[in-house]
């Protein structure tokens, strides 16, 4: 990286969110590092102004602020670029995603590897690359500068959008479907089979076959060890700009909104829909055939076991509103005190 914070400026789009750029605007830029440890020829984002004092202390060549700070910037630091940002966390994501993410075309293979195994049916666009043990089965159609790495499987009939990342291990189930610009991390299954069996008089377990499959939106994130089930008859579906953790699992025929954000832990039974932007975090649980509206934050290990209509957050389990939640929690920290007054007051009423 050799670029300067003048060209940062002018390369960028307004998804950037950078508005300004003072002071040495001939600044030379080689790294991208955290502003605690950043030193010269690092551009680095400073977030308040304690990491705003950090950075010029450590005299990096380039720093990235909230407009709201630019009166801390000292007037004599002639060495130093600042960039003014309407968005520091934006501006973050995509300068350290065009400047310094990882590239996975160093991996030292040939675009394909000798081991893979690919259907005679299946094209190769251009900029696709396919590691070691990659199978690919047949009518699988892949989109260009798509990354498939070691050990994926994907069988038949699967579709995989344009600039596609699926990290070792991973499954795609037949049929299923990828949109565009996904990141699928390692060892996760998607379109493995539902959970459907139905019971005789002698309790034998009878499956009944999952014949739908999992549709995917575009610019999706599937963290490692996730697993997404396919549908009974339609299809489980995922909307655009949903970011999953590691860990999480959706069963079938469950349908989410666009913008999720899904935490470590989560299990969503069958046939439940989600709406635009719920937010569930760590070990949250939901019912199968429960709604839950847009904008609906779920939080401290929630268990949903209802429809939830109205947006807001919501608590513990049984999930309740926030508000009411720590009111039952502030009562439930004195039912000992209450105990003990209920007794005694029973013994002096003679209460048996």
């Amino acid at each position: 990286m050799q670029i300067t914070a003048q060209q940062i400026l002018e390369d960028s789009t307004p998804k950037d969110e950078l508005a300004q750029l003072l002071g040495n605007k001939a600044a030379i830029i080689q790294n991208i590092a955290a502003f605690e440890v950043g030193k010269s020829g690092d551009l680095v984002f400073a977030p308040n102004q304690s990491s705003l004092t950090t950075a010029l202390r450590n005299k990096v060549a380039l720093i990235v602020l909230p407009k709201k700070l630019v009166k801390f910037i000292p007037p004599n630091t002639a060495e130093t670029a600042f960039i003014l940002s309407n968005n520091i966390g934006v501006s973050h994501a995509r300068l350290k995603q065009k400047y310094g993410d990882h590239d996975y075309t160093q991996a030292g293979w040939k675009t394909i590897h000798d081991s893979a195994i690919i259907h005679e049916s299946v094209v190769i666009p251009k900029g696709t690359s396919i590691g070691p043990n990659v199978v690919i089965e047949k009518d699988v159609v892949l989109g260009k500068d798509c990354r498939i790495m070691a050990n994926v499987v994907i069988e038949h009939g699967a579709k995989i959008g344009d600039k596609v990342t699926i990290h070792p291990g991973t499954i795609i189930g037949w049929d299923c479907e990828i949109g565009e610009e996904c990141l699928i991390l390692s060892n996760s299954v998607i379109g493995g089979e539902g959970f459907g069996y139905a019971q005789d008089q002698y309790f034998n377990h009878h499956r009944i076959p999952q014949t739908g499959k999992v549709i995917i939106g575009n610019k999706v994130t599937i963290g490692a060890l996730n697993t997404i089930d396919r549908g009974t008859y339609s299809a489980t579906i995922i909307g655009n700009g949903c970011i999953f953790d590691n860990m999480c699992h959706v069963a079938h025929n469950v349908k989410l909104g666009e913008n999720c954000i899904i935490l470590s832990g989560f299990l969503c039974a069958g046939s439940s829909i989600l709406g635009n932007r719920v937010v569930a975090s760590g070990g949250t649980m939901i019912k199968d055939h429960v709604e839950i509206c847009d904008n609906t934050y779920l939080v401290h290990r929630a268990g949903v076991i209802n429809n939830i209509t109205k947006p807001g957050i919501y608590a513990g389990s049984p999930v309740l509103p926030m508000q009411d939640y720590v009111k039952s929690n502030a009562i439930y920290r004195e039912l000992g005190e209450l105990r003990k007054m209920v007794l005694e007051l029973s013994k002096q009423l003679d209460i048996k």
